[in-house]
């Protein structure tokens, strides 16, 4: 699957850093004040796995089954680096692992 030319998205639709994401409720948990939310989209194709993400809100989107759709807010951070070796090379390097969130825009 080749990437799109930026050119070719419309900016003037695009609100920067927001993303839909419509799926099935997988299960629901609280923490402290918020509620994660687990959800499975549908997969691309018939040969292809289905997404699961965890959306973080203050109420619940839903019951656990139901279809929803959801505009998130995208955020990430990064975790400590650490340093990985090849196997076939020896070659040394420095990797950081780097988290995505999603947050309910409510």
């Amino acid at each position: 699957m080749s990437a799109l030319p930026v050119s070719s998205i419309s900016a003037a639709k695009a609100i920067p850093m927001e993303v839909l994401v419509k799926g099935k409720i997988d299960a629901r948990r609280r923490y402290e004040s918020s509620t994660y939310t687990r959800m499975i989209t549908p997969a691309a194709d018939a040969y292809s796995r289905p997404a699961t993400v965890e959306i973080r809100s203050k109420g619940k989107l839903g019951e656990v089954g139901e279809e929803v759709s959801v505009v998130c807010k995208l955020g990430g951070y990064s975790r400590k680096p650490y340093r990985v070796t090849d196997k076939d090379t020896g070659e040394t390097a420095m990797v950081t692992p780097v988290d995505m969130t999603l947050d309910a825009v409510e």
